[in-house]
């Protein structure tokens, strides 16, 4: 099982490097940017009695931008 046979086969996938795929490796970290944005926005803007649901949204959109981060880099190591 070497990554590279003589008969030019390649070896098994789990030994193989991940290719970039801009929703895989991009997006989460969109998702935890913008809900840190958002959150830290709303924080400050509770001072002078804002609205406290755009706390939740913005640690709901970080909680998920972790989440699909997690998920899709264990489905690329299975190959899905």
């Amino acid at each position: 099982m070497t990554p590279d046979n003589v008969d030019g086969r390649r070896g098994p996938k789990r030994f193989q490097r991940l290719r970039f795929n801009p929703l895989r490796d991009v997006l989460p970290v969109v998702l935890v940017v913008v809900g840190a944005f958002v959150a830290i926005r709303a924080v400050v803007g509770l001072g002078g009695g804002g609205d406290a649901l755009f706390v939740y949204v913005g640690s709901g959109l970080i909680i998920v931008g972790v989440l699909v981060f997690i998920i899709n880099r264990r489905q690329a190591r299975r190959g899905l």
